[in-house]
């Protein structure tokens, strides 16, 4: 017999919190039959290459972050160079020196919005090798390049672009060199 005494509580409390859940739908109680835009005109976002996700720059910049993360290897026993970043409008133009007797690892990561890849140069002396970045995948893309002489890594600019692009220069232990050892000079035989 309680529950009839208390029935039109539960009810009440329940449509009160139904209409509160609306509400938190709509800022301030605006009219639901009419559409919002979901951007500033002329500023739609347009979801990345792959569709799956639509690009935020703080997002962007953690997954980029943990992309390369992601491509560092203990064993490699790396040791921190220089590590930057620049947006793609920018691009990137950096000469980094080598000196020592480890060979170094750049590891380079991209995110956009809508772009799939970016074209990377790796030049040194006369010497000059190209190569696409993915944008947004999980690991960096990876380079080694050896002790000596001075190298330059460039990503031309792109114009209205939006996205970021990260690097990181480690020097690693000479053993745990995988692949080429010298991706700007090429290991094409």
């Amino acid at each position: 017999m309680r529950i009839r005494q208390f029935l039109p509580v539960y009810v009440a409390t329940i449509a009160l919190l139904a209409g509160c859940a609306e509400a938190k739908e709509e800022p301030n109680g605006a009219d639901r039959s009419s559409p919002r835009p979901s951007a500033p005109a002329g500023r739609e976002s347009k979801p990345p290459g792959d569709g799956s996700r639509a690009w935020e720059p703080d997002d962007a910049m953690r997954r980029a972050e943990r992309a390369l993360k992601s491509a560092s290897d203990s064993d490699a026993r790396p040791e921190l160079v220089d590590t930057a970043g620049a947006f793609i409008a920018s691009g990137m133009d950096k000469e980094h020196k080598t000196p020592g007797d480890r060979p170094y690892l750049l590891s380079i990561t991209c995110d956009t919005d809508g772009l799939g890849e970016l074209p990377l140069t790796l030049s040194r002396g006369d010497q000059e090798q190209a190569y696409g970045i993915e944008c947004g995948d999980r690991e960096a893309d990876q380079f080694n390049i050896p002790a000596g002489k001075q190298f330059t890594a460039r990503v031309d600019p792109v114009e209205d672009g939006t996205g970021l692009i990260l690097w990181r220069l480690d020097t690693i232990a000479r053993d745990a060199v995988q692949g080429c050892d010298d991706d700007i000079d090429g290991c094409d035989g």
